[in-house]
């Protein structure tokens, strides 16, 4: 990672926020019939009771918030239906509900993972986390898929230039993760997953997407020129990519949606109305707050057509 790179990443790690939540007043924005709102310091879904989400330093939420491929809300403990708001699901206090069935506890030095009737307890040692590693919430996010699972582990130092990242492919019928040592590409803020796309991840400094079909092996998608910030990605399939970000330095103008229809040789700039965002993925959060705030691109800028 380049020097400038890295004076950067002590800036967003020291931020309340990340740059998905610049926006300076609070957004309105809904995730099929259920309201939300945006804030710099928190998200607040609007259900029965309400629920508060708390965005860490670098952007991360806690509790997770995550959307299943249909849009259904997968927030810490709670499942909401997208349709109505309706709870899906509730369980104890600690334990994270995530798509397609997954139950993810933290335990002393452990996360203990259910799936139907497989149970898994894997240390945090095993998952990737160094000896000695300070318990950080957010060190460890999951994205599991119809028929896998695989977790970000961020190897947090004092040092900024020695954190470092593994992806954990986990295998619940063995009970045992198998790692994919990534080093240090970005500040990586994003796992996602979709059933056609694999899984991906992004960094917000340097401007990284890695795609992964096995959760072993990433390579990285070819990214739109003059991206000056990536704040989150989808990909819905090997030709099929969006993208959030920013290709100018002002939050109100520059904010873009960015979609490709051929695996990244071209890009396009979605402006409201554009047909195409009819087809956004209900399962992509930032997507669905960014349409709900994107302006117009101006003259000569964003990405190339």
């Amino acid at each position: 990672m380049r020097l400038h790179s890295l004076c950067v990443l002590f800036v967003a790690l020291a931020a309340t926020g990340g740059a998905a939540h610049a926006q300076s007043e609070p957004l309105d924005f809904h995730v099929g019939a259920v309201r939300m709102t945006d804030s710099t310091a928190a998200i607040t879904i609007h259900a029965e009771p309400p629920i508060t989400v708390t965005v860490l330093p670098g952007g991360r939420l806690q509790p997770a918030l995550t959307l299943a491929e249909n849009g259904d809300i997968h927030v810490g403990n709670t499942v909401l239906a997208a349709r109505d708001g309706r709870v899906l699901a509730r369980a104890g206090n600690d334990t994270l509900l995530l798509p397609h069935g997954v139950q993810v506890t933290p335990l002393a030095g452990a996360y203990r993972i259910v799936r139907g009737t497989r149970h898994c307890t894997l240390s945090a040692r095993a998952l990737g986390l160094q000896p000695g590693q300070p318990a950080e919430r957010g060190a460890v996010i999951f994205a599991p898929s119809r028929h896998g699972l695989v977790a970000l582990v961020r190897r947090a130092t004092w040092d900024v230039r020695d954190t470092s990242y593994v992806a954990a492919r986990i295998d619940l019928r063995r009970c045992r993760a198998t790692l994919a040592p990534l080093g240090n590409p970005d500040l990586l803020v994003e796992l996602g997953q979709s059933s056609r796309g694999g899984w991906w991840l992004t960094g917000s400094i340097e401007q990284t997407l890695l795609q992964s079909r096995d959760g072993r092996h990433w390579r990285r998608v070819r990214l739109p020129a003059g991206l000056s910030s990536l704040v989150g990605g989808y990909i819905v399939d090997a030709r099929e990519i969006w993208l959030a970000g920013l290709f100018g330095p002002d939050w109100e103008s520059d904010t873009q949606l960015v979609h490709t229809a051929d695996g990244g040789r071209h890009w396009r700039s979605l402006p409201p109305g554009d047909p195409v965002l009819a087809r956004l993925p209900p399962g992509w959060l930032e997507g669905l707050k960014r349409r709900a705030i994107a302006s117009p691109v101006r003259a000569g800028d964003g990405p190339q057509r």
